[in-house]
């Protein structure tokens, strides 16, 4: 098969926006070369391929196609080739998007020396790793490597000709990290120039022109212009659903636009200034910081400071942030979150011995910072105290999880709760010197041992199925109806739960758990779903209404656990496919508990 021709009609296709035409097209191209045992060929398909899972978000299949092309490459003796290293790009990327930054920049570091000894160093290959690079710290939450990798791609970037697309999207990542940031002029500036650029780009609206439109509206949020906010976001929608359709971007952007649209809808007539929340800040009548933007800020302004004053020496081994308990920690605060346990503050966490040095210094110092900050001072009650100020690593991580660090077995991964392990992942980490509590919280992230979401699973299907399917309808038929209420209340328990393991997310405290689901990638059509499980009365006339929602629900989680490849079968009653998961699991020890056990 010609590979010229193959990317001339690939091209079309993407720039009619035709994704799924695209990727039957790719898929039937390589069967194809594979029957004519192509290699080359199929290596530069397999990219291809890989790139449409990424931006379709479906990584597990994207790492797979890459991990196949990483194959190809050893078979074609491509090691240390250019295409060995762009394929490890492409790799890299899919597991930051994973939430996996620590794995992608392992790639990135192998992928940039083999760059370096090709001599591409001045190239866009080079340019694209660093931005690529910079997207990884920003998950990390480092910031300020963020922005410096972020800078390093736009001094390539600058230098090439003919890669103006390249440059705009560079404008609009080094945008991003600003804002991370709160530098929101230079965001702007930077975003301003991103545009001008797409803006003169032939054809129809370049797609990566939408993430540019969706950080200008976020930036006209902040500042309470929400008529500007909504005409970017919309754009930035009719964009991502031409050429994508509604993905995940697409239904990010809805919310953005609706999150805006009520805020114009709660603005004073005259005033002109917004809340990032869409509501006012009662002190100040200025936009309202979210928590993490406050604690953020409060640390960049006092505690740099304290620390460099008085702990100088120990600079290095600090890791400071915002994580643990607290709406603010999840970014779910609002107004009604500031009447407890709530107002400037941050976490500084220290290895055991220097903590076992200074940490009892550094608290006093601590309590010495000013108590109000931006018109806000925080009022603690004795349950919500010692959520912030210095701590030692092993002893916070030890507070939610019951373990030192990352748990040093299957079993002690089970008897964790998901809640817990939210809570220990959750927030911003701003700066870690030392790195030992990223290292900690990274593995946390990288979520259960196989085994583990196994057996989590097999129990979430299994009560789902006994409260939801099998006791809710019969307490219905013999009019028991506060048992029907509380088998509801269990099957919307589980399915949330379910939900977010199928994302590959630790749920949080319950009442957090609808508003999570909002930002999860998979299932997203649940949530209503369950929302109004909960809403509608247990009562004889809606209970038809409710087991079908309850059979809905379940025909889709039954089908991702098939996407997922761990069950076979259009059996809706979830139960009968609790076998078939349990003989997935390899430990004999897990294998063999109840169906319901989890250790929750």
């Amino acid at each position: 098969m010609e590979t010229g021709k193959f990317f001339q009609e690939l091209d079309a296709m993407f720039r009619n926006g035709n994704i799924k035409d695209a990727e039957t097209y790719v898929m039937g191209s390589m069967e194809r070369v594979t029957e004519e045992k192509n290699l080359p060929a199929l290596l530069a398909m397999a990219n291809e391929l890989g790139g449409i899972y990424r931006v379709t978000n479906r990584l597990e299949e994207a790492k797979k196609v890459y991990g196949a092309a990483v194959e190809i490459i050893r078979l074609l003796g491509l090691e240390n080739a250019e295409q060995h290293g762009t394929t490890l790009l492409n790799l890299g990327s899919v597991y930051t998007e994973a939430n996996e930054p620590s794995e992608a920049l392992r790639l990135y570091e192998e992928a940039e020396a083999i760059f370096q000894r090709v001599g591409l160093e001045s190239e866009y290959q080079m340019a694209a790793l660093y931005n690529n690079r910079s997207h990884a710290f920003d998950k990390l939450g480092e910031p300020e490597k963020a922005l410096a990798w972020a800078e390093k791609a736009m001094g390539v970037i600058r230098k090439l000709e003919d890669y103006d697309t390249e440059l705009a999207t560079t404008y609009t990542t080094l945008a991003a990290r600003c804002s991370k940031m709160m530098r929101y002029d230079e965001a702007w500036d930077y975003l301003k120039e991103a545009e001008a650029i797409f803006l003169k780009l032939p054809g129809k609206p370049n797609v990566h022109y939408a993430a540019t439109l969706n950080s200008l509206g976020e930036i006209c949020y902040r500042r309470g212009s929400y008529e500007e906010a909504a005409a970017y976001f919309e754009k930035a929608l009719k964009i991502i659903g031409e050429n994508y359709g509604e993905n995940q971007s697409y239904r990010d952007v809805s919310a953005n636009l609706a999150r805006v649209r009520e805020a114009a809808g709660k603005a004073p007539a005259a005033s002109g200034q917004g809340a990032a929340s869409g509501q006012l800040s009662a002190a100040s009548g200025t936009r309202r910081l979210s928590g993490l933007e406050m604690a953020e800020a409060y640390y960049n302004e006092y505690g740099k400071r304290m620390i460099e004053e008085n702990f100088s020496e120990y600079r290095k081994y600090v890791a400071a942030g915002l994580v643990g308990e607290g709406s603010e920690c999840f970014g779910f605060d609002d107004s009604l979150s500031e009447s407890h346990d709530y107002g400037p503050g941050f976490c500084i966490w220290l290895p055991d011995e220097i903590y076992k040095s200074v940490g009892h210094r550094m608290q006093e110092e601590y309590d010495k910072l000013p108590k109000s900050y931006l018109g806000r001072c925080r009022m603690e009650t004795a349950e919500g105290a010692g959520r912030v100020g210095v701590f030692s690593i092993r002893e916070f991580y030890r507070k939610y999880t019951g373990c030192d660090g990352i748990p040093e077995n299957q079993i002690a991964w089970l008897l964790i709760p998901e809640t817990s392990l939210a809570t220990a992942v959750n927030g911003r980490v701003f700066e870690d010197h030392p790195g030992e509590f990223t290292k900690i919280r990274n593995g946390l992230l990288d979520f259960y041992p196989r085994d583990v979401y196994l057996k989590k699973l097999t129990a979430r299907m299994a009560m789902m199925s006994q409260a939801g399917q099998y006791n809710y309808e019969r307490c219905m038929k013999r009019g028991e109806y506060g048992a029907a209420y509380l088998s509801c209340g269990e099957f919307i328990k589980n399915a949330g739960s379910i939900v977010y393991l199928l994302n590959h997310k630790y749920m949080p405290f319950y009442k957090w758990m609808f508003r999570g689901m909002g930002a999860l990638s998979r299932l997203g059509e649940v949530k209503p779903m369950m929302e109004r499980l909960a809403a509608v009365p247990d009562l004889p006339e809606n209970a038809a209404e409710k087991v079908s929602l309850i059979e809905e629900i379940c025909v889709l989680v039954r089908d991702e656990l098939e996407r997922q490849g761990l069950v076979g079968g259009k059996d809706p009653f979830l139960n009968s496919h609790c076998r078939d998961v349990i003989s997935l699991i390899s430990d004999p020890q897990i294998r063999k508990l109840p169906v319901m056990f989890d250790g929750r």
